[in-house]
């Protein structure tokens, strides 16, 4: 599914700004690499498009609806409260240039139509309701005072804002800003950067200000009093008000960014149908209406923690929604302002019920710059209350996702480092959950678009060194599957060997060598035309699968444990998880040069390992041992492996028509060996040519 395409830094400054463009109070905005100029000024159509691209991401649509009703029907302000939100001044100005103008309707009139305007749009009327609005009685009566086309300008001018605001030229300004104090000094930078970069602006402020007694960022300043009243008169809460806010800031990161053609709507797009949403996954749930709650509470080390909590009574609302088809819930974890962390507190029912209602059922903990997929039956609630000595109703499950600031040498990062966590608790005990049975699906985002050739995810391991996890790319979005928690980052590695200068095996080695598989000769060689051994091809199925390694536990007679392919635990990954079985005799063999046969045997034992769930129905069943002139050669331990690679186009057979089941393979030959099962395996982008 599509993430939200912003760094930690980003979010941060989007949240900080954002109070300064909506007309509620709070829409993000969006990252631009480019200032406005003149000759960029969006246009009215392109206006209303954004915000209906908003308004088709907002949430909380009850909440919205009641206040609308509200502002209709009983919108009971008084003099004295009229006089707060407009001030004296700017009603006497705004009355006086109305009355001048013809226009028959007071000022608290038109605040108050604008104000319904904002409450009671959605995606499918907005366009419907704006251009109402301006043929209405107010709507006419800034025209008549302001002049024609000026109410399309100001909405063009929010617009255009929220370009600028986003531009890598105020990112580091706007956090620098929030950490001192001085947010709202920048805002005012940025919006008067934006009149000024076009003469219609800087008319249009300057009449706001001698016709309507205030000029752009006053209006802004009414709107904030009104969602003051709004609560003092009990219309909504103050948390209403919080909630509406993150509404509008949520929709506008879903929204993507407004100069970017695929976020945007096509023209004609805003004239009143309803938008498709930015994330089209129908396998993806949203949590219904009042699901989760969010609380800042500091834990046992002092530390802020910005927790989005499942609310225990509403579980049940939330299994309901899963069907066989939608089986993903996404929870979005409230942002963490700089030196807080972000996490959701699940039920452990969430899990259990989930799970029983359909057994692929995924719980998703979402994030700005990254994601946590956790298939429900991954979290062994029984197994977990066992250990914290409780009752399955006690458990919460804590997962963490949060950016962690830190740099790592010899590494080039493409991303943030993100570190994901979860946690089973009941009172004060807790059980770390650090493995998993299957593979478990993390999303990190990059700021741009990631190299799929040199880019590869690496888990940050507690003694300093990183192991290469498989990593698919779409753009900015990197797909890890990983077995473990821990550290995780996306790095750019550009890897070439001085013997491997050319050769049609040039792309795979290096391909290999970059995300850190293959790792070649301390002199700097890869050896291609060197048989490789059965340890060598063991380790590195263990790496190209990501396989947790363990100590050496003695299973073959001829490994000590000490030896280079045994001591970091490779070894014993391969034999935990069947990739190899060793010999008859109880030996291993390991500096033995592998044969096709034996080469063959192992990947089909890795494509049958359950969580690579690799997809046998793409073999070519057309294709057989007998095609092969030597078939009768090929062992009958090694005949299923062999008809499997070359149904899946692994492994190909040899210019005269056999397999060669008792040859050797050289390096090179078992790099692009290694690199196709990747591939159809779906653990690596297909970037060969």
């Amino acid at each position: 599914m599509k993430k939200y395409p912003f760094s930690n830094k980003a979010i941060k400054a989007i949240i900080a700004a954002s109070i300064a463009l909506s007309p509620l109070a709070s829409t993000g905005t969006i990252l631009q690499q480019t200032t406005v100029s003149a000759a960029e000024v969006t246009t009215v159509d392109t206006a209303v498009q954004r915000v209906t691209l908003i308004y088709s991401n907002l949430g909380e649509q009850e909440l919205f609806k009641t206040v609308a009703e509200s502002l209709k029907n009983d919108f009971t302000f008084t003099s004295e409260d009229w006089t707060y939100v407009l001030t004296q001044p700017v009603r006497t100005q705004m009355q006086a240039s109305m009355d001048a103008a013809g226009a028959d309707v007071v000022a608290e009139q038109v605040v108050k139509e604008i104000a319904a305007f904002v409450y009671d749009s959605n995606a499918t009327n907005l366009a419907t309701n704006y251009a109402a609005f301006k043929a209405s009685a107010s709507g006419q009566a800034i025209t008549k005072v302001m002049g024609a086309g000026k109410i399309d300008l100001m909405l063009q001018l929010l617009v255009d804002t929220e370009k600028l605001l986003w531009s890598e030229k105020y990112e580091d300004k706007l956090l620098t800003a929030l950490e001192n104090g001085t947010l709202e000094t920048v805002i005012d930078e940025i919006r008067a950067e934006v009149i000024a970069s076009n003469p219609a602006y800087e008319q249009l402020n300057k009449d706001l200000a001698a016709k309507m007694g205030t000029n752009f960022e006053g209006l802004l300043q009414i709107k904030n009093r009104i969602n003051e009243k709004l609560v003092a008169k009990g219309i909504i809460t103050s948390t209403d008000l919080e909630t509406l806010k993150d509404a509008f800031l949520i929709a506008a990161l879903k929204a993507g960014n407004p100069n970017d053609g695929g976020s945007t709507p096509p023209p004609g797009g805003g004239g009143g149908g309803t938008l498709p949403p930015t994330n089209p996954d129908p396998n993806v749930i949203s949590l219904p209406k009042d699901a989760a709650e969010v609380v800042r509470e500091k834990n046992p080390s002092g530390m802020v923690e910005v927790v989005t909590k499942i609310v225990p009574e509403k579980v049940a609302d939330i299994v309901a929604l899963i069907t066989g088809e939608k089986n993903t819930v996404e929870v979005v974890l409230e942002a963490a302002a700089p030196g807080e962390k972000a996490k959701a507190e699940v039920p452990a029912a969430l899990f259990t019920e989930a799970a029983k209602k359909n057994p692929n059922a995924v719980i998703e903990i979402s994030t700005a710059e990254a994601s946590y997929k956790l298939p429900a039956s991954e979290i062994k609630i029984a197994d977990l209350a066992a250990k914290l000595g409780t009752t399955a109703d006690n458990v919460k499950i804590n997962i963490s996702v949060n950016v962690v600031n830190k740099t790592v040498k010899g590494l080039t990062l493409a991303s943030d480092v993100i570190d994901f966590t979860i946690e089973a608790v009941a009172g004060t005990r807790k059980e770390y959950i650090s493995t998993f049975s299957s593979y478990v699906e993390r999303e990190i985002m990059g700021d741009t678009d990631f190299n799929k050739g040199k880019s590869v995810a690496v888990r940050l391991n507690a003694d300093g060194t990183f192991s290469a996890i498989p990593t698919l790319f779409d753009g900015k979005t990197a797909t890890i599957k990983s077995l473990t928690n821990s550290e995780y980052t996306i790095v750019e590695n550009s890897k070439t060997f001085t013997d491997v200068k050319s050769g049609w095996a040039k792309e795979y080695i290096d391909t290999l060598a970059s995300k850190y598989i293959v790792y070649g000769k301390a002199t700097g060689e890869y050896e291609p035309g060197k048989h490789m051994t059965r340890a060598e091809f063991a380790v590195l199925l263990v790496r190209a699968l990501g396989l947790p390694t363990a100590k050496y536990d003695g299973s073959f007679k001829d490994v000590k444990g000490i030896e280079w392919f045994a001591k970091n635990g490779e070894l014993t990954a391969a034999v935990k998880y069947g990739v190899i079985k060793g010999k008859g005799d109880g030996t291993f063999a390991p500096n033995e040069k592998i044969t096709r046969a034996q080469a063959a045997a192992m990947i089909e034992r890795a494509m049958k390992i359950s969580f690579v769930k690799y997809d046998f129905s793409q073999l070519d069943k057309t294709k057989t041992l007998n095609d092969f002139k030597d078939a009768k050669q090929v062992g009958s331990w090694a005949k299923s492996g062999v008809e499997a690679v070359y149904q899946a186009g692994i492994v190909k057979g040899k210019g005269d028509g056999t397999f060669n089941p008792n040859g050797y393979t050289q390096r090179n030959e078992m790099a692009a060996i290694l690199a196709n099962f990747l591939v159809t395996a779906k653990l690596l982008d297909d970037t060969f040519k």
